[in-house]
């Protein structure tokens, strides 16, 4: 038996804003996506909570209706069928410091098959355009503290460790590190 490894090219995925009537699609892609990352790591019946709430199709039509709030699919050809999601907002997360110029990444999943090819990094680069457009000064996340490779990837990215929170995941409490990055000088 032969198997054969295809690298997909950056155009056989692309990253479209998202629209009203993407919310099924967002909220499939956002509970698949983070059933795959943390399945092996949280308690199932706290992730299966937390993304029948968090990750509903009523959160995402909620999002998709609020202006503040931008939404991306990214979808492979043929066919567009979603394989990752990014969801932006204005910074909700506990830091002395928060201003109204911050921004969250409040969302940003690939599915593993995905990974590896330059996507996440795709979409990274789309979502600082669209806050850097909107003025901002950071772009902060947060991000679950045992997720090595989320970690990893913001780091090599340029996001640095500005603090820590607790997430209460579908009843569970989870440790976060809260993340950012520097879109403009403190001189500017």
């Amino acid at each position: 038996m032969v198997i054969t490894t295809v690298l997909m090219a950056k155009s056989d995925i692309r990253i479209r804003a998202c629209l009203p009537g993407d919310e099924g699609a967002l909220a499939l892609v956002g509970q698949a996506t983070f059933l795959e990352t943390f399945a092996d790591v949280l308690e199932g019946s706290n992730i299966l909570k937390h993304c029948a709430n968090a990750h509903s199709i009523e959160c995402y039509r909620s999002w998709l209706a609020d202006s503040r709030y931008k939404l991306w699919l990214a979808e492979i050809s043929p066919g567009q069928a979603p394989v990752g999601y990014m969801v932006i907002s204005p910074a909700e997360l506990p830091l002395a410091d928060i201003s109204l110029r911050d921004y969250e990444l409040k969302r940003i999943y690939v599915f593993s098959k995905f990974q590896g090819n330059g996507l996440g990094r795709r979409m990274l680069q789309e979502a600082i355009a669209a806050v850097r457009s909107f003025g901002a000064e950071r772009l902060l996340l947060g991000v679950y503290v045992r997720n090595h490779a989320a970690i990893g990837f913001y780091t090599h990215m340029g996001f640095r460790k500005l603090g820590y929170r607790k997430f209460n995941m579908g009843g569970q409490e989870c440790d976060d590190y809260i993340m950012g990055l520097m879109l403009r000088d403190s001189g500017e």
